[in-house]
């Protein structure tokens, strides 16, 4: 490693415990990936935010380390808690959780956290530009920011990207490198879909948030490194933008796709066979008792769409829509809010549908969702079984 005399310094414990921890939390990393020197960050996302995944070792950890006078070197956003802050006693958080979740959130905010509690934070703050240097732990945010923003960060733990965060820099290794943001391996679209007469194939319609969860899903189980994929067209929404990452970010560890036709590598296909095998292993419900909008966090962009459909109609069970505070006020200024309020939904802000202890009090055995992400890890976190629906389906179907 080739070390700046502040960093020498810094490691020497000279500026404090809390920053010595984190230049050695990023030397480790560099020993690990023999990086041979550190690049400054414009941003970090930090993950490691809802009580229900770090516990009480990471709240005295925070605590430990707020109380230090540390700060943050560069601009740092979080991800989602366990609650929506404001209203987490009308929707029966417990007050033991609340108060430990509330203390975790101040932690973060002395050390100079912007207030927004987010999955995918590219939706609330403006963006640097393309080709910068960024550290991001949320795994479906860093593909994004590497897939679609063109932007370059690894796959940050809650831990490394709290340590970039408190420095302003990350290892510069892995995708920060151009050399590494090659794909590897490539998965090919080829759907065939049979109408009555068996002569006659029409290709597949591809297209909303399920279908591009599904694919990313699968990509991220049989492949590794940077994936390309062909025949997914070149104009997706950010739904399905986000639904893709969110998937791929879920299993295995791959930090970035492409598309295109890159010569002299290996082809899988992600054809009719694959997509019903992926889907009924991660569906396993054929209704949900409750409906679940929102993982990772809905966009604006989606919150519209979501209001167009619901023109007019009720929600026949209970609907919660996990968004941030900033997008949840942006929406309420453009009457989307009202619009899907009235419906009957409720809008959980800040929080993650995954890791919150809402979706266990509400006492469902069964959720339907849009989201491959937030089915995969529903199923683990709170036990209920899934239903995997189109978004057109779950509305059409539960209005």
């Amino acid at each position: 490693m080739i070390l700046k005399k502040s960093e020498e310094k810094a490691l020497s414990g000279e500026y404090g415990e809390a920053l010595q921890s984190a230049y050695r939390v990023l030397l480790a990393i560099a020993r690990l990936t023999n990086a041979k020197r550190f690049v400054p960050i414009d941003w970090a996302h930090v993950s490691g935010v809802s009580y229900l995944t770090i516990g009480d070792y990471g709240l005295d950890f925070l605590r430990r380390i707020s109380a230090s006078k540390a700060k943050f070197k560069v601009f740092t956003t979080v991800n989602p808690c366990g609650m929506d802050i404001e209203c987490w006693n009308e929707l029966n958080i417990p007050s033991e959780y609340a108060e430990k979740q509330l203390k975790i959130i101040s932690y973060y905010q002395k050390l100079g956290t912007a207030n927004s509690f987010t999955c995918v934070p590219f939706q609330s703050y403006s963006v640097p530009n393309a080709g910068s240097h960024i550290a991001w732990a949320e795994s479906s945010a860093a593909i994004f920011a590497n897939s679609v923003l063109g932007l370059r960060t690894n796959r940050e733990s809650a831990v490394s990207a709290l340590a970039a965060a408190l420095t302003g820099k990350t290892v510069y290794s892995d995708l920060h490198l151009d050399e590494n943001r090659k794909p590897s391996i490539a998965l090919k679209l080829s759907f065939e879909e049979r109408e009555s007469h068996p002569e006659k194939v029409r290709k597949r319609k591809f297209s909303g948030p399920l279908s591009f969860g599904l694919l990313g899903y699968y990509a991220g189980k049989h492949t590794n490194g940077v994936v390309e994929f062909r025949g997914m067209g070149s104009r997706q929404t950010i739904a399905e933008q986000k639904a893709l990452c969110g998937a791929l970010g879920t299993v295995g560890s791959t930090g970035m796709f492409t598309q295109g036709k890159t010569t002299g590598i290996e082809v899988l296909d992600f054809g009719n066979k694959e997509y019903e095998e992926t889907l009924n292993e991660i569906s396993d419900s054929e209704t949900g008792e409750l409906i679940v909008f929102g993982c990772p966090q809905m966009t604006i962009e989606e919150l519209y769409e979501l209001s167009k459909s619901l023109q007019g109609k009720k929600f026949q069970k209970k609907c919660v829509v996990f968004c941030s505070s900033k997008v949840y006020e942006t929406a309420s200024k453009r009457g989307y809010s009202s619009i899907i309020e009235s419906a009957g939904a409720t809008f959980v802000r800040d929080a993650c549908a995954d890791f919150t202890p809402l979706i266990s009090s509400l006492n469902v055995d069964s959720v339907v969702t849009d989201s491959v992400k937030g089915a995969h890890y529903m199923k683990r976190v709170h036990g209920v079984k899934t239903a995997l629906l189109d978004t057109k389906e779950i509305i059409s179907g539960n209005t």
